[in-house]
Formats: C-alpha cells, structure tokens, sequence
C-alpha cells in the first residue's frame, strides 16, 4: 500500500511539474511578429555606425559607457517600449525609462 501511494505522489508531482514548467518565450527579433518583436520607427534609416547589427546589439552599452554617445541620444530614433525593453526584459537588465 505504501508503494502504491508513493508512486502516486510522485505521478502527481511530474504532472505538476510538466504543467507548469515555463513555456518557451521568443527571443526578441528586429522586425519579427509577437508581443517581442523589435520595432523601430521606418522614417530613420539605420546608421552606418550600427552595422553590423549583431555586434550593434551586444555592444551598444559600451558605446554608451564610453561617452560617444548617451541614453538621450539613442532616445531620438528608439522608442524605449517598442525598440529597447523587450530586449533588456529578455536578457534581464534594467528597462529604459524615456525621460522626455
């Protein structure tokens, strides 16, 4: 009886488990679909300064702890909501708060 018991406990911890394990969430892609989607506004063409993208995208903090540029700066052509903070909530830094 014991056994039976155990086994069923452990049947309904797995099934827990699996129930509510995280589901997967999209990684954050420039022009991609979903409520992650990267989107920047189509009137600014990207500056040559940010090609390639991919190391744009890893780097662009230590352009801004350099000093050549700061956060205002990128705020004229970035929306923080729309082209900023679905990354940083993604890789868990601290949102961009616009202050204009």
């Amino acid at each position: 009886m014991r056994k039976v018991i155990l086994a069923v406990a452990l049947l309904v911890m797995m099934g827990l488990v699996v129930g509510f394990y995280p589901g997967y969430v999209e990684k954050p892609v420039k022009d991609g679909l979903g409520p992650m989607a990267i989107r920047l506004d189509p009137r600014f063409p990207a500056p040559a300064y940010h090609n390639p993208l991919n190391w744009w995208q890893t780097h662009h903090m230590d352009v801004v702890n350099r000093g050549d540029f700061t956060q205002q700066d990128c705020l004229h052509c970035h929306q923080p909501q729309t082209s900023c903070n679905n990354c940083h909530t993604y890789v868990g830094v601290p949102e961009i708060v616009d202050s204009q």
